[in-house]
């Protein structure tokens, strides 16, 4: 931490998602945004005019080299994160990346490796869901034991159009491109499904996964690339016995919707992770005095911010020095079991993570 015992944050990428950001470190007390850094010269302007800040970089770099920049944010292309994670974390950075935080394992491990070294955070904004107060009420619950012995979940969030490049953010050509992207639906979506997963239940370790993938709803225009998967699923044998039912999609003939289905041996739950405050949908399943019954608890849940959760447990974790919401090294994990879902896609046939 720097000698005012303020944390100075320095945000990598100032597009739609690195506003989001500077917006949530402007309301967190002993801390701000010091120095951003984008390639684009215009929008770099714009955003430290719009927020007072006082340091801009065209090159990310030299941002890294301000002494007094404790942590950073990198908001660019997930194609770019490692070569500047590593990059800041060798400059002594703590560092915090948008979902995925990187476009492979193999790539995952060089940054868990070098933070390590560094002694640096490593984390990942995949995370931001965990603080939904339906998964943290979820996972209370589960704790407590009231739902007995949980031996099956279903995950399964469809969007009808939603593709990054196609449906919206329209510059975001980049994620239909496998070799920029590293995947579709299941790894920019899927990634936060992994970690409600993981956020849910203590000690998971997938064993064995099925997986599915597919693409060619409606014709995408013939000017770009486009070989990653718009929808994909897979079923997931997990150690202790727990299965888990998973499918996400970009896009679907179906209407959107998400839900997390638990099932255990005294009682069911169901909720939508994504929900925001006034669109609360949680329900546990019993059974009372011998009959079937369903509970939907009082919906007023605190009230909670996507975006300000997770830059707040970033704050957190280098003031007590303690893990992120999301380490790198869990990162790696959920980039591990992706990567199996793909290969086990091309082999049809189910594969060992």
């Amino acid at each position: 931490m720097s000698k005012r015992q303020e944390i100075q944050i320095g945000i990598i990428g100032v597009g739609m998602i690195g506003l989001e950001h500077i917006r949530g470190f402007r309301v967190i007390p002993r801390c701000k945004v010091a120095a951003i850094a984008d390639s684009n010269e215009s929008q770099l302007a714009k955003a430290a005019a719009e927020y007072a800040i006082p340091q801009t970089f065209t090159n990310y770099k030299d941002l890294l080299a301000l002494e007094e920049i404790d942590g950073v944010v990198i908001c660019v292309p997930s194609f770019a994160h490692e070569e500047i994670a590593l990059a800041a974390l060798a400059a002594g950075k703590h560092v915090l990346c948008e979902k995925p935080m990187t476009t492979s394992a193999a790539s995952a491990y060089r940054m868990v490796k070098r933070a390590r070294r560094a002694g640096r955070i490593l984390a990942s904004c995949s995370g931001r869901y965990r603080f939904s107060p339906t998964v943290r009420k979820a996972r209370e619950i589960i704790t407590e034991g009231e739902l007995g012995n949980v031996y099956h979940v279903t995950l399964s969030g469809i969007s009808r159009r939603n593709r990054p490049g196609l449906d919206y953010h329209p510059a975001a050509t980049w994620c239909l491109d496998k070799s920029k992207a590293g995947g579709g639906a299941m790894l920019d979506w899927g990634i936060y499904d992994l970690n409600i997963l993981f956020g849910l239940f203590d000690n998971l370790a997938v064993e064995r996964i099925d997986g599915f993938c597919f693409r060619g709803i409606d014709e995408p225009p013939q000017d770009l690339v486009f070989d990653v998967e718009e929808h994909g699923g897979a079923f997931l044998r997990c150690k202790g016995g727990l299965t888990v039912l998973w499918e996400r999609a970009w896009a679907a003939h179906m209407n959107s919707s998400t839900r997390v289905r638990i099932f255990g041996s005294r009682a069911g739950l169901a909720f939508d992770p994504l929900a925001w405050t006034q669109d609360i949908f949680f329900q546990i399943y019993e059974d009372r005095s011998g009959k079937p019954v369903t509970i939907a608890p009082a919906t007023d849940f605190e009230r909670w911010n996507v975006n300000l959760n997770i830059v707040q447990d970033f704050v957190e974790a280098i003031q007590k020095n303690r893990p992120p919401a999301t380490p790198g090294e869990e990162e790696y994990k959920f980039l591990k079991i992706i990567e199996a879902l793909y290969r086990s896609h091309y082999k049809s046939t189910a594969v060992s993570v």
